[in-house]
This record gives C-alpha cells, structure tokens and sequence, in this order.
C-alpha cells in the first residue's frame, strides 16, 4: 500500500468485476462452473456446444432442472442451493456452494437460462442483466433439464479471448469426464461433433476411451469406499509428459502444478521402475468425508486444501504398490486360480489384490528351460513367459540394497586416483570409509556388500563415483552385480531367480525401466495354431 496516498474503497462496479474475474478465469472455467452444476443436478447427459467464433456456449443436460421461482435468483451475488441442510462448509458434498459462477457469468456474457423442473408441466426462459436481474422470462415447451445459454463470452474482456485456447477447454471436460464416467459426454464445435464419450461403468474404461492406443490389458483398477485407482504398469504404457497423472477429491480434479506433492508421491511410488525422463499413467479419485477438506483456504475451486494429506497420501502409495505387485494381469475371476492351487498342493503361491479390492492367489510360476543362456523359459497358468535373466536379477538385487543399503569392511584398502572432491563426498554421505592415502591418492576401507568380493571392484568403484545420488549408486551397484546374459543356469539356480522376481514389489522392469517379462497368453497361442478352428465337423482341439 501506497502510504502517501489516501484510502478509499473501491466503486461497486470494480467490486463487481475483481469478483468475477476471480471466478472465471478462462473459457475452460466457465465450461467447468456449467458443467458441474449440471453435474450437482444429477444429469447422466451432457451437451456442449460451443461456438468459437461468436464467443457462444450452451450446455445442455437432463439433470432435475430449476424450478420457475429459483430462475429468477440464480444469477443475483451469493445465491446457491447446494449448501448443506447444517449450513456448514465443512459438511458441503456438492461440486459447487459459492454462488458466484451465475452472477460472474452473467457479468462477462449475455446470459440466458432455459429450464424445466421434474415436478414442472412446462419450462421457462430467463434472460439475465450484467447485475443478474432478470431481463425477459417466457414460458418455454422443454424437456426435464437445463440449457444454459452464454453469448459473447468475454466481450468487455478482450484479454480472456486473446488468451483462450481449446486444448485447455478439452482438457479440463476430459478431466471432469475421468471424475463421472457414468456420465456421457457430447461435445460439439461450430455445429460439428468434436468429442463423443459415451456412458462407462468405471474409470478404466474412461481412460480407454480418452487414450485409443491403451488396450484393456495395460490397465490395472482397484476400487473401495476411499479411493478409486488406474495405473499402467510401467512396461505397457508410460508418456514422455507428467500428463497422465492425475488426482481427483470428491468428483473435483486437482492441479498438481499447484500442490506437487501429490505428483512427487505418485512418481515415488512407482520408483526406479520407468525410463529415463518418462512418466508413468496414474489417476487417482479419492472419496473423502467433507471434513477432510478445508474450503475455506483457498478461493480456487482446483486447488484443494486436505486438513491430513499425508494420511491420504500414504494410502494413495499404499494402493500404488499394491497394483503393481504382480507382472501378471489378474484375472477377474478368482475360481481358476483357486482350482489350480487344489491341484498342486505343494506348490508356492502369491498373493495379491484383484481388481475389485479382494484377495487372489496367484498359481507359481515353472521354469521349463532357458534360450540362448539369456531367457528364462517360464510355464505360467496362462501361457508361456520369457523373462530375461540378467535385469530380473537386476531388479531383485536393487530392491534388496533399497531394503538393507550396507557398506562392508574390506581386508586391505582399495586405493583410486585423482578422485575430485565431489567424487570423494558422494563416498563419504553414502557410508562408503574414504581417506587420503597420498598425492591424489585415496584409500576405500568400506564398499557395498555386493561388490566387496569382485575381481573388478576397482572399475566398479570409479562408475560409483560418477553417479550423482544414492538412487543411481544402488542402480549401479545391481546391475553390476546382476547375472550376465549368456550364463548358463541351473533349472534349480533359474527356479530360485524367478521366485525371488516373483515377489519383487515392483516386478515389471528393471530400474532402469526396460521390460523385464514377455508374456504370452494361452488364448494368443490358442488363435495361433487354430486349436478350435472347425473342419466339417472335426474340431481342432
């Protein structure tokens, strides 16, 4: 504040207009007011049309509708019909409770509103004034719904249009879409269709939908009453941008830009489980009590203040290492697995969670052979793995020093040359015993257990030094240490391997995020070699 000058409050009309801009931002936040009180409305269709060119939007749904009387208010400054019965913001369920987004709308375009109620015989259209007074109202012949009509969006605010773009308008509908799959979309653009999403029975499916080149088989969900879950298993599907992470609270996205928290948990969740520079498909939809959630701190609906979220996000990881426990798919249905496990008695089973929260039994993995003493030949109950040899023990080794990271006393002292001083400080905070020894000189009494009986300790030091953290340096060390390919194992030494990969937490690359397993389906080698293809009446069988 300028002290030499005089306090004065503002006029009304500037009030006005600090209010609405904090409300709609953008074209994509006028879309997402619409369509979440189409959405608090109970709607199962949405109809969006928008008009470019005009500055014109209309949604359309088939929610309840408003009644006549209401009409006249919805668009007058902090008018709402979703507060709670307790007039608590901390018992609010809805997507919507300020009462601003009318009003703002009503300040920034020509608004009209055609509505009619469930319990109505007819419908009625009201247009509004940029102070949400009623202008006009006529009776209008309609279905049960609401279409909202907004006319030349922005037209005192020539910077919001110069600023509009419809990759970001997209993006926030497909972020709602992920939030309602029961809901189904249609999106047109200057009288053409521009997104169709039809009603879905879960997230997974929604997300197939939004990403074509996802099959059904790259996907795990899980589901309960806290939480929602879609992930892809690193080795089917990662993305060059963190755009496919995402989390939601109570049917509202979140903007991870603004809390990276949440992205900084989903990324550790996964670990040293992706390529470089890659990120994984991740979304999240938590189901949270309205006491969770403090609305008070902060105006913008997409950022979202949890009054615990550590707690939430230890159960988010939790369910992360949870789906991605197991290299197989989980079939949906329990009963196969457990008559195979009638059937071999003796045999060792995993256990993991399937797609609907309840626990399964996987059947034990056989190793039958090893090709070219790089693949392991692996018979599984639904069909034939390959897994290969030296990044699966890769990543039982790497999993091993992330669990127990122990530096060991060597008999005589390694000595390595004209290490600089970063060089010696990364062997010093990672508990490696360090000392100069002479003239560019350093002696290494202590290294990691793994590489203390190696004839090349002295090379394997000096690849250590180069890493730049403790994450890298237990990499280097497993993979180093890890089973070359073109060694030859014993059924016995190659039984142990994959029984040991089985059990990884995270058993579907290795840390530096290749594949570790191709698996392939009975049912592919079924189509294969036409085992029911029909002849005449001779079946191939």
């Amino acid at each position: 504040m300028n002290h030499g000058l005089t306090v004065v409050p503002l006029p009304l009309e500037m009030q006005r207009a600090i209010a609405a801009a904090e409300t709609l931002d953008s074209l994509a936040t006028v879309a997402q007011e619409l369509v979440e009180n189409a959405l608090d409305a109970g709607a199962s269709r949405i109809h969006l049309h928008w008009h470019p060119s005009a500055w014109h939007l209309e949604v359309t749904d088939n929610g309840e509708g408003i009644r006549g009387a209401d009409l006249t208010q919805v668009a007058l400054p902090y008018t709402s019909s979703k507060l709670p019965a307790s007039g608590q913001l901390a018992d609010i369920t809805t997507l919507g409770f300020r009462g601003q987004a009318l009003h703002s709308l009503a300040q920034m375009a020509q608004l009209t509103i055609c509505s009619r109620h469930r319990e109505a015989e007819s419908g009625w259209q009201v247009s509004y004034d940029a102070h949400g007074q009623v202008r006009s109202q006529r009776p209008l012949g309609m279905a049960v719904g609401t279409r909202v009509i907004a006319e030349h969006i922005f037209q005192d605010w020539p910077q919001r249009q110069q600023g509009a773009n419809p990759k970001q308008l997209q993006q926030r509908l497909q972020q709602i879409a992920l939030c309602f799959p029961q809901v189904a979309w249609y999106l047109l653009k200057e009288g053409k269709r521009w997104c169709h999403w039809p009603a879905v029975a879960s997230l997974s499916d929604r997300l197939l939908q939004l990403i074509p080149q996802l099959h059904p088989q790259d996907l795990r969900q899980m589901r309960d009453a806290q939480i929602e879950l879609v992930l892809a298993p690193p080795d089917r599907h990662h993305r060059p941008r963190p755009d496919g992470l995402g989390v939601a609270v109570n049917g509202r996205w979140v903007e991870l830009h603004s809390d990276p928290s949440w992205q900084q948990v989903i990324l550790e969740a996964f670990g040293r489980g992706l390529p470089r520079q890659r990120f994984p498909l991740c979304i999240a939809h938590l189901h949270l009590p309205p006491g969770a959630i403090d609305w008070s701190a902060e105006p913008q609906k997409r950022r979202i203040y949890l009054r615990e979220p550590e707690q939430w996000q230890a159960l988010l990881v939790e369910r992360i290492g949870q789906l991605l426990a197991c290299p197989a798919t989980p079939l949906r249905d329990a009963s196969s697995y457990q008559v195979l496990k009638a059937a071999e008695p003796a045999a060792r089973y995993r256990t993991l969670l399937s797609t609907n929260g309840a626990q399964l039994s996987l059947p034990p993995l056989k190793v039958v052979g090893q090709l070219h003493n790089t693949y392991i030949i692996v018979e599984h109950a639904e069909g034939i793995w390959l897994i290969e040899q030296h990044i699966a023990h890769e990543r039982v080794l790497y999993e091993q020093i992330e669990t127990d990271w122990q530096a060991v006393e060597l008999e005589q002292p390694v000595l390595l040359k004209s290490l600089t001083e970063t060089q010696v400080q990364r062997f010093q905070d990672w508990g490696l015993g360090i000392a100069p020894f002479g003239v560019q000189l350093w002696a290494v009494r202590r290294v990691p257990g793994l590489l203390r009986d190696r004839p090349d300790l002295v090379a394997a030091l000096i690849e250590l030094s180069q890493v730049t953290d403790l994450s890298a340096a237990k990499v280097a060390v497993a993979c180093r240490s890890a089973i070359r390919n073109g060694t030859p194992l014993t059924l016995a030494e190659m039984q142990t391997l994959v029984d040991q990969w089985y059990r990884c937490r995270q058993p579907h690359t290795c840390p530096h995020g290749r594949p570790i397993c191709l698996q392939l389906q009975e049912s592919s080698l079924a189509r294969f070699f036409r085992r029911h293809w029909v002849v005449g009446k001779s079946h191939g069988i």
